[in-house]
Parts: structure tokens; sequence; C-alpha cells
């Protein structure tokens, strides 16, 4: 899609939808080629899954999104070091003591919903 056509297809959403989808788009294209592959990766992922783990992942993100700020860094790094984990290892994780004392059960849900639904 040329740059005209997506300021067309733009101007037909709320401003504010499409200021958001515009600030995605900037980031995108200041990506590292890195970042960019990952991101698509993440992306075939995700739409590989069936509708109904898509809108569970899109529930646990936004509830992700939710948190305190102070909750959310701490939660997000639990899910990217979980996903570097073996299934076997990653279970044994989410199942210690350490696990659910760190973390309350809807971050713990979030954690075990975005690892599994979205491994590496």
């Amino acid at each position: 899609m040329s740059p005209v056509e997506r300021e067309r297809e733009l101007a037909k959403l709320p401003p504010a939808r499409a200021r958001l989808i515009r600030q995605r788009i900037w980031r995108y294209n200041h990506m590292q080629p890195e970042e960019r592959q990952a991101l698509r990766r993440r992306y075939q992922t995700f739409s590989q899954l069936p509708p109904d783990k898509q809108q569970t992942v899109r529930e646990r993100l936004r509830e992700l999104r939710q948190l305190p700020m102070t909750r959310r860094p701490l939660v997000h790094r639990e899910v990217q070091q979980l996903r570097l984990l073996p299934e076997a290892q990653r279970q044994a994780r989410m199942n210690s003591n350490q696990f659910r004392s760190r973390f309350s059960p809807q971050e713990q849900q979030i954690v075990r919903d975005l690892s599994t639904y979205l491994p590496n």
C-alpha cells in the first residue's frame, strides 16, 4: 500500500485510532531489521493460533497493559524469559512456589497464557 493510499484509509478512522496506527507504523519503520524479523515471526505464530487462543492472547495483552507501571515490566520480563525455556522447564518454573509468591493470580495467568501461546 502506498503512503497516499494508507493516508486515505487512515482518514476514514476515528482520529485517535488513526494516530495510534501512525505511531505503530513509525515505530515499525524505525526498527532494526532483526527486530522487524522477530515481529514478523511473532505475528505469524499468532496468526496460526485458533481464534479462541488469539482472543485469549489479546485479552492477556490488554490485562498486561492495564497492570500498574511497577508490575508491568516484571511480568513482561518473566514472559520473555519463559518463552526462551523448553516446555518442561517453563512448566516447572510456573509451578514453583517462587513463581506463585512473586506474581498475583492474574499476573500468573498473563504469564502462563502468553508464554504458552506465544513461545519463541
